[in-house]
């Protein structure tokens, strides 16, 4: 399993919408998704994992990453760091970090 964060990622009702692509490897037929989005110039930070598996053959993610404390994410730069465990025959994390845009929904 392989993924990246498409850019520009939206903020929606405050909370960040991060999405991207599930890039299947043989033998693997479902996957869990967890994703932390930073703001350091913002202090602000949130993370979330996903409730539900993802399966095969599904071509894309999608989760909603609430701000944790008090701080808002606003529209600039962040850091997004994300973390794929996909399960079948066996069981492989694919873990990733990439510089993100955030911009208003």
């Amino acid at each position: 399993m392989r993924s990246n964060f498409e850019s520009a990622l939206k903020i929606v009702n405050g909370a960040v919408r991060a999405r991207g692509a599930l890039e299947w490897e043989q033998g693997e037929r479902e996957s869990l998704v967890s994703v932390s989005i930073s703001q350091k110039q913002h202090k602000v930070a949130g993370m979330a994992t996903s409730p539900d598996e993802f399966k095969k053959p599904r071509k894309t993610w999608t989760l909603d990453i609430d701000p944790g404390y008090a701080s808002q994410f606003k529209p600039g730069p962040a850091n997004a760091v994300g973390i794929v465990c996909a399960m079948g025959d066996e069981v492989r994390v694919f873990f990733w970090s990439q510089e993100v845009e955030l911009k208003a929904g």
